[in-house]
């Protein structure tokens, strides 16, 4: 018999299958990735429907098979809707979607990755910090998160002090309170230029959101 298993989670990404299925990425706070089976969940009357959606941040109900997961029930928490209704919002929430898709695995859980995508969310949504320094901010706490730890002498990045203390600002301060400051305009370029550096050393990937984001900006 499949076990029910209840885990809370964000929907990274669906996938169609055949007519009315689809297959889901969750990015789940106990199991890290899992790819779950949600059947009927393209139907127009489907329970499944609206909590099958990428952004979607709820408890989800799976039944755990032999080989396979496949979802029962979501009790929706928070599906950042609004993000769909702001293009630019949409692409900058898509691509930290696509990050944390590359990066996290099956089966290995990592709660504090979770929850910056969460709370980067939901800055997002509310739109309290300008997207793209919700995406440097992002990328830049990620790496920690993933075991990597950069190197902050000045002497090797070149950078001003001022520099230097919100990076390290960024490296330590609590996730709760990561996008609780502003970074002045004339600051950021350079903190931005340092975290793409060492953001593109350490994960190397091909975004599809990215390009995008670039025609948005032109």
């Amino acid at each position: 018999m499949p076990t029910l298993i209840k885990t809370k989670g964000i929907v990274l990404h669906e996938m169609p299958i055949k007519e009315q299925d689809k297959r889901i990425i969750l990015f789940s706070r106990e199991y890290g990735k899992m790819v779950v089976f949600a059947n009927g969940a393209k139907r127009a009357k489907s329970s499944l429907l609206a909590g099958t959606q990428p952004f979607v941040f709820g408890e989800f109900h799976v039944y755990e098979g032999r080989n396979s997961f496949t979802l029962k029930q979501v009790d929706i928490i928070e599906s950042f809707y609004s993000l769909r209704e702001d293009l630019k919002c949409l692409y900058y929430g898509l691509y930290l979607l696509e990050v944390c898709n590359q990066v996290i695995q099956e089966m290995d859980p990592n709660d504090e990755l979770l929850r910056l995508l969460y709370i980067s969310l939901i800055t997002l949504k509310n739109k309290t910090q300008e997207p793209e320094v919700i995406r440097r901010i992002f990328e830049f706490r990620a790496l920690s998160t993933l075991g990597f730890q950069p190197d902050l002498h000045q002497e090797k990045l070149g950078a001003s002090e001022e520099v230097l203390t919100i990076l390290h600002f960024l490296q330590e301060v609590k996730i709760g309170r990561l996008y609780h400051f502003k970074i002045e305009p004339e600051r950021f370029n350079e903190v931005a230029s340092i975290i793409h550096q060492f953001f593109s050393y350490y994960i190397d990937g091909d975004y599809k959101s990215l390009a995008f984001i670039d025609l948005l900006d032109d």
